[in-house]
């Protein structure tokens, strides 16, 4: 069977596996599917998944934590909103660890190491993976701002794109040219980046993307357990293609 932070020997890892069933059990987005862990390897990032259930192949999304964040806790708030869309999550962990625990994501050099994350993450899953989509792509906080330079390079591998309380100035050009047909920005409504992600989203609709503002209610900047209710409209209009209009 596979195990949750079996990268941990002994004692840890049953104290690491019990944590991370509390947490799931305590979530109201709780997973269908029991997480499982890659290690991290020199210069190469480990990353949690939580696989789908199901017959037939599954398409990928893959979430990017926020500033000493843990994989396992922020998407313990996305995976039984992905799963039960029918999707495999992949989590990658940051590559620098935080004194006070967690990782964060580095300046340079993350678009490789996730992008070879995903792929081992992928071959991890084996043929339950449906790539003639592409992947969906969240990113949370400091997530957020790696996730959209993911997007702005990835050259069609992230058509759909959701990025949640991060003050960014995306580029329509750069997103429409690297294949990216659907983004939402997301915020909280006490999140200090509320009313600029959602003039940002104005302002790329206006420059021709199909870009859309989600509330989600009156928190912060923190996931807290109401986002699960917001997750499966996300979600939903992402996966909604744009209708062509007519004459």
């Amino acid at each position: 069977m596979r195990q949750t932070c079996r990268r941990r020997p002994g004692v840890r890892a049953k104290v690491c596996l019990l944590l991370a069933l509390l947490l799931a059990l305590l979530s109201p987005s709780r997973a269908r599917a029991e997480p499982f862990e890659l290690e991290g390897r020199p210069g190469e990032l480990g990353a949690v998944i939580y696989p789908a259930t199901g017959p037939g192949g599954h398409r990928v999304t893959v979430v990017l934590h926020g500033m000493c964040g843990e994989p396992l806790y922020t998407c313990s708030h996305f995976a039984a909103r992905v799963n039960e869309a029918g999707e495999h999550l992949v989590c990658p962990r940051a590559s620098q660890r935080c004194n006070g625990g967690g990782a964060s994501w580095a300046a340079t050099g993350f678009e490789e190491q996730i992008e070879r994350a995903v792929t081992r993450a992928e071959a991890a899953l084996g043929p339950t993976v449906d790539g003639s989509h592409g992947r969906t792509l969240i990113g949370y906080s400091l997530g957020a701002f790696r996730a959209l330079e993911v997007a702005q390079h990835a050259g069609g591998k992230y058509p759909r794109v959701m990025l949640v309380g991060a003050r960014l100035l995306p580029s329509a050009k750069r997103l429409r040219e690297n294949g990216v047909e659907r983004l939402l920005l997301s915020a909280g409504a006490f999140d200090m980046t509320f009313q600029h992600m959602q003039r940002e989203a104005q302002r790329l609709a206006h420059h021709g993307m199909s870009a859309r503002f989600l509330g989600l209610g009156k928190v912060g900047h923190g996931l807290t357990p109401s986002f699960a209710d917001y997750l499966s409209e996300a979600l939903a209009w992402l996966r909604t293609p744009d209708v062509p209009v007519t004459s």
